[in-house]
């Protein structure tokens, strides 16, 4: 159903520091799972078309549109034939489903909507399985067997005898409590997080293509000395990245897909989220805030707040103010 969440105001350093993305996603819209004989899904943006040839919006908004004619699949307006598929095919691509947060929060957690509700579980799925190697990987945690998937990279244009289409949990990056709960409840128990607390650096590497932590040898150095380690997600499995923060302590780390993992931390955990010169997103903090006692902090880089825009906002590079970062650590721990 639907449901209002109340979420507590953001903080860090430059106090006050106005949202880039002002949708707060404190209102979550219901959700729930269509069926749509002949129905199609087509483009490599995974756009859900009717049997009659109907945009389904709802499960089909694609980033930075405001209404559905904006639709990137209308630029390629003859497509190749679609793959025919027997049976009830269950949908769970989803456009940017190359990033492992969109992955997590967009893709897999629509098992947890067609669970909620009593429609019959499909023959086979669709999902992009060809990519990112976390792409099979998350789909095999979650339980779904990669053998019974037709891969949405290899054939964006399909129709199935029946269509089933769980919703996606939030078109926007606003990250509902019950979807963070039902990927907790899904994946923590398959995955051994015993062993000791540890401090993470999540880095983002010199090869990003944006929010590089252009300072990031004195950052490191500071957080060695905090006894912190430096992980990069991408080098490790979904199983290894599962662990690394379902045993943290603290972790830092710029905003990027890879803090899609915040969602395993332990209760009593602490986040400090590295941001642009007068950037602030609300995503992963929105995230924490279905954590239990789990704190956040953001830190952006010194500076005169540029003009705010979401896209603007995402491509710049990170300065580290380390005697910040030092100030909210103390804080923190």
């Amino acid at each position: 159903p639907a449901e209002h969440v109340p979420r507590p105001a953001l903080v860090g350093e430059p106090a006050g520091l106005p949202l880039t993305d002002t949708s707060r996603g404190e209102d979550f819209a219901e959700v729930g799972v269509a069926e749509l004989p002949g129905g199609r899904v087509l483009h490599p943006h995974h756009a859900v078309v009717t049997g009659r040839g109907d945009l389904v919006q709802d499960v089909s908004w694609y980033f930075g549109t405001t209404r559905p004619r904006e639709h990137p699949l209308y630029l390629d307006p003859f497509p190749p034939p679609p793959l025919e598929v027997d049976g009830r095919l269950g949908v769970l691509a989803a456009r940017g489903d190359a990033n492992y947060y969109h992955y997590l929060l967009d893709v897999v957690v629509r098992l947890g909507v067609l669970e909620q509700t009593e429609v019959a579980p499909p023959d086979r799925w669709y999902a992009a399985t060809s990519g990112p190697r976390f792409q099979r990987e998350l789909l095999e945690l979650a339980g779904v067997r990669v053998d019974h998937v037709v891969d949405a990279a290899a054939h964006p244009h399909v129709r199935a005898s029946t269509l089933v289409v769980p919703s996606v949990p939030a078109m926007r990056e606003v990250d509902p409590p019950w979807a963070v709960d039902w990927l907790r409840d899904r994946l923590l128990p398959r995955v051994d997080t015993s062993g000791p607390r540890q401090r993470l650096y999540v880095t983002r590497r010199e090869s990003a293509h944006a929010r590089t932590v252009i300072n990031e040898r004195e950052v490191v150095a500071l957080l060695a000395g905090r006894g912190f380690v430096t992980v990069d997600p991408g080098e490790l499995s979904v199983a290894d990245q599962v662990r690394a923060f379902a045993t943290a302590e603290v972790v830092v780390g710029a905003h990027g897909a890879a803090l899609a993992n915040l969602v395993f931390l332990p209760p009593g955990a602490a986040v400090v989220e590295l941001f642009p010169r007068g950037c602030l997103l609300a995503d992963f903090a929105r995230l924490v805030s279905g954590l239990p006692d789990v704190r956040h902090r953001y830190l952006s880089s010194p500076g005169p707040t540029p003009r705010r825009g979401r896209a603007a906002a995402l491509v710049r590079d990170i300065e580290v103010d380390v005697a910040a970062l030092s100030r909210l650590l103390d804080e923190l721990t």
